[in-house]
């Protein structure tokens, strides 16, 4: 049988549909955006579908026509697109996953994978340790839409027996990524200075953020969709990224060891800094996820930059 992920050809999208193209699936990609780049030289063996999650149809017609095994919903909007134009951001992200969800129900699809955020958290914090059990009371257009997720795909499992299971990412990073959000200065301080092109990163030196590399994020995506159903007991986890979590002044340091005349200042942006200054001193715990499906961070800040780096020289257009 066959996969279906949507968001296929985004940064976590393609790296799991090449990932999965390797191991021997039949892999289908729905996104609104069609980059042919990111599949090059395997193109033939990933079969795309363009299509808004919106469009209720046509996510009742791939899901018909791909007859998955799986579905791994990864698209959505983000937090920048989400908070400036939260009408669109209900249509994909809110209406987009019930589509997503309706359609598995309706064509026999017994499991489902979903990409929340670590957004969902947000006001009345009572402990500095955030863990899979902390409540959720998002800022954002973003983290609201994505615990109405996290909730509508409990419903499902309850009412209609589909094997929901979700994850919580941090801000993830790896090159190629291209819509703007609250932590995006992660990936475009690093691919910036491997290009040559000077940079603002848009928050104070001393900020920290999670942060978990692109090919950490496809690989947890697998280690979920495998485990077995009896070991899914808190369904939706949380992960925590590397650890210890990297100022950006931090991040610029492990940069510049590899583009030492990298030009990357600081111009804090008024939104960034209210939603990442309350978050400092905030510290995540993924262990139910270690405990139930057997999940560990592989890549450090250190062996991410260097990693990233060789992707930019080994595959130049795949992330243009």
């Amino acid at each position: 049988m066959a996969v279906l992920i949507t968001g296929g050809y985004g940064l976590i999208g393609s790296e799991l549909a090449r990932i999965l193209v390797n191991k021997g699936e039949t892999v289908w990609v729905l996104d609104k955006w069609i980059a042919p780049q990111r599949f090059s030289g395997m193109e033939e063996k990933v079969t795309s579908i363009q299509a808004d999650l919106g469009n209720f149809a046509r996510i009742l017609e791939a899901v018909k026509e791909s007859s998955p095994r799986v579905i791994f919903h990864l698209g959505g909007m983000l937090s920048y697109p989400s908070n400036a134009d939260p009408q669109s951001a209900f249509s994909t992200n809110v209406a987009g996953t019930y589509h997503v969800l309706e359609a598995a129900r309706l064509f026999n699809v017994s499991k489902v994978i979903f990409t929340s955020t670590i957004a969902t958290y947000g006001l009345d914090l009572q402990k500095p340790v955030i863990d899979d059990f902390t409540l959720q009371r998002p800022v954002t257009m973003y983290g609201s839409t994505k615990v109405f997720g996290e909730l509508l795909g409990r419903f499902y499992k309850t009412k209609y027996g589909i094997d929901f299971r979700a994850l919580r990412f941090p801000s993830v990073v790896g090159p190629g990524a291209k819509t703007a959000h609250i932590s995006i200065y992660n990936a475009w301080a690093v691919e910036k200075a491997f290009y040559g092109e000077p940079y603002d990163i848009f928050v104070l030196p001393e900020i920290r953020c999670p942060v978990l590399y692109f090919k950490d994020a496809a690989r947890s995506l697998l280690l979920l969709e495998a485990a077995p159903a009896e070991a899914i007991q808190t369904v939706c986890y949380l992960i925590a990224g590397i650890k210890p979590m990297s100022s950006a002044a931090e991040l610029v340091a492990e940069i510049k060891k590899h583009f030492p005349k990298a030009v990357l200042d600081y111009k804090p942006d008024t939104l960034s800094m209210s939603i990442h200054s309350k978050a400092q001193g905030i510290s995540y715990n993924d262990s139910q996820a270690e405990k139930e499906w057997g999940w560990k961070v592989e890549y450090s800040l250190e062996r991410m930059i260097a990693d990233f780096y060789e992707e930019l020289r080994k595959n130049p257009d795949r992330y243009r």
